[in-house]
């Protein structure tokens, strides 16, 4: 059978699930398991404790919000977090951006401060954390190599 030039073929999509992971380790490598962990994301709260791995990966609802707030509770019976931190999924400018840098770095725990894309005093001092962690070169300057770091540790 011949093809046609004029046919029209369609094709359907289906969505794909979308996820939000999260990693927890303590930076002293000590042991994560059993931990209390509350995610508020979107119209869904989790109340969960953590496996060894330290991963935690809850499907999102379709249209649900993309901000949320996670509780760890690091001490055994505490009614009031250990650590609290909001999250934004989806809202990450690219690497080579300061902006991108600022926010990869304050996801993973290095304080650049407010995501403005100004190299202030804040920047530098958690990106030199960063590159301090990391075993990179310290010197608060978000390089090829800091910024190569940061998409790898990041996860993108």
């Amino acid at each position: 059978m011949p093809l046609r030039a004029s046919s029209i073929n369609t094709f359907v999509v289906q969505n794909e699930k979308e996820y939000f992971r999260l990693q927890v380790s303590y930076d002293d490598g000590d042991d994560i398991t059993g931990k209390r962990v509350v995610l508020n994301i979107g119209s869904q709260t989790i109340d969960t404790v953590l496996q060894s791995d330290g991963l935690i990966e809850v499907e999102l609802n379709n249209n649900d919000a993309l901000t949320g707030n996670v509780d760890l509770y690091l001490k055994a019976g505490e009614t009031t977090p250990t650590k609290s931190f909001a999250v934004q999924i989806g809202n990450l400018d690219p690497i080579d951006t300061l902006s991108g840098v600022q926010g990869r770095c304050n996801m993973l725990g290095f304080n650049c401060g407010k995501v403005d894309g100004i190299n202030g005093a804040k920047t530098k001092a958690g990106v030199r954390e960063f590159q301090q962690a990391q075993q990179l070169q310290v010197d608060g300057i978000a390089g090829p190599v800091t910024k190569s770091r940061l998409v790898y540790v990041y996860g993108a």
